[in-house]
């Protein structure tokens, strides 16, 4: 981590940040980091190990940019990712944190908003379900005029806190565990048990849609 991170510092150095004027420099070009680490004359073996890791990302164009900077959150048109393109696993998983960070960083840069702008669907959340930036985004994105929509196959795929931000949620068949896990927090006590078997009988295509203001899960 601290290789990489001296690595994107120097990329920028090259250009002049820090002396110059900020408003009147160049960003580097995101791979020349990477460049920056294979120009080492005697890597150790740390550093073969992560050259090689990186490698197998920039064999799928990953460190390749859009020539526009342009933030998603400044589209007025639905825009879709596909990171599931890709059969390989590292990189899926590689890009989604990537992306999710940019579009966590660029939320602060637009500020707070009077009302729901943009909404952010995540399929097969699951992929990035260890980012620990997910609950922080559940809890912060609101104010800023973001609606966070989570879908995967496993409650249990999202840290706990995930849920104590969660304002509705829609609930299609489940197993045993994830039907105990998602019945306890949208549920009283005494509808626990019944709401878990509705849960796993219930049939295809059919769901239970749980919300703030009701005072239980309606099909």
């Amino acid at each position: 981590g601290e290789r990489i991170r001296k690595a994107i510092k120097d990329s920028f150095v090259e250009l002049g940040w820090g002396e110059g004027d900020p408003a009147q420099l160049a960003e580097p070009e995101f791979l020349r980091w990477v460049e920056i680490l294979r120009s080492d004359p005697k890597p150790d073996r740390g550093l073969k190990t992560l050259l090689a890791r990186l490698e197998e990302l920039e064999d799928y164009g990953f460190f390749r940019t859009a020539e526009g900077q342009e933030s998603l959150w400044d589209s007025e048109q639905p825009v879709v990712l596909r990171i599931h393109s890709t059969q390989n696993d590292n990189l899926q998983q590689a890009f989604a944190s990537l992306v999710f960070y940019g579009l966590y960083k660029d939320m602060f840069r637009r500020g707070v908003q009077d009302r729901i702008t943009h909404a952010l669907i995540f399929d097969e959340a699951h992929r990035a379900a260890r980012l620990q930036l997910i609950p922080t985004m559940a809890k912060e994105c609101r104010k800023y005029g973001i609606s966070l929509v989570l879908a995967s196959q496993e409650a249990r795929d999202f840290h706990v806190s995930l849920f104590s931000a969660i304002a509705n949620y829609l609930i299609l068949r489940l197993t045993e565990a994830d039907a105990k896990a998602m019945a306890k927090n949208v549920a009283t006590s005494d509808q626990e048990r019944l709401l878990i078997d509705r849960i796993k009988q219930m049939d295809r295509f059919r769901a239970f849609y749980c919300s703030e203001g009701q005072r239980k899960p309606v099909p």
